[in-house]
């Protein structure tokens, strides 16, 4: 696992020095883990995330400018299944400001804040998001890193990464690979998904390894996204 992490930073760093010019990536996060993208001013998306337990995410994003985009996120627990149904309150903030563009040398950076988690995936909290862009052939390669923490009483304390890939093959198909949770060693995940574009809806399937868990190692999360302008 280390090789394969060292192999990967090199890599990431290889494209990040290089002076490609990368269009400003429209993803906003890999699957988990924050991309340094906003939204356009007047863009709305919402999407859920459907996962294990019959728990729902559903969050919600506005575009206040090119930079700048808030929005909230609300998880239902157990929607579908049997047991009580639990609503998390509040609901929780998020927001997001990009910094600098992907430009030449320059990679797109972002600050932001993600309040909610789900399925053992805990909140960002403040994030600092960097990803570049760049050119492989016919498909366009993105590379993230973020680190965060949620941890405020102790600011610092409890600071973690997430890092990874998205290739965009085409306009409508994107793949993406990532490692959430770098720094927690037994408790982060690995997860690998794929995506379609169906104008404006966007539909992505992912499998979320879970690494050092006995039970419930693999499991599958379906992702409807939804895009609209006002």
């Amino acid at each position: 696992m280390t090789r394969i992490f060292v192999a990967a930073l090199a890599v990431v760093v290889f494209f990040m020095t290089q002076p490609v010019h990368g269009a400003q990536a429209r993803n906003i996060e890999l699957f988990d883990v924050p991309a340094a993208g906003t939204l356009l001013k007047g863009e709305v998306r919402g999407d859920i995330k459907l996962y294990p337990g019959g728990g729902i995410l559903t969050r919600l994003y506005v575009g206040i400018f090119d930079r700048l985009m808030i929005g909230g996120a609300f998880n239902v627990i157990n929607v579908i299944g049997t047991g009580d149904i639990h609503v998390v309150l509040p609901l929780k903030f998020l927001g997001k400001i990009r910094i600098t563009d992907d430009e030449g040398p320059v990679p797109a950076i972002a600050l932001g804040y993600e309040g909610e988690g789900y399925f053992g995936v805990p909140p960002k909290g403040v994030f600092l998001a960097v990803s570049k862009e760049a050119g492989i052939g016919p498909v366009f390669v993105q590379l993230t890193g973020a680190i965060h923490t949620n941890q405020f009483a102790e600011f610092g304390r409890e600071v973690d990464m997430g890092a990874g890939m998205a290739f965009a093959v085409t306009r409508e198909f994107t793949a993406n690979l990532e490692y959430d949770g770098i720094f927690r060693g037994d408790r982060g995940f690995i997860n690998g998904s794929l995506a379609y574009f169906f104008d404006p809806i966007e539909i992505a399937v992912a499998a979320k390894y879970r690494i050092g868990q006995e039970d419930m190692r693999l499991s599958r999360i379906l992702k409807i996204l939804y895009i609209s302008y006002f």
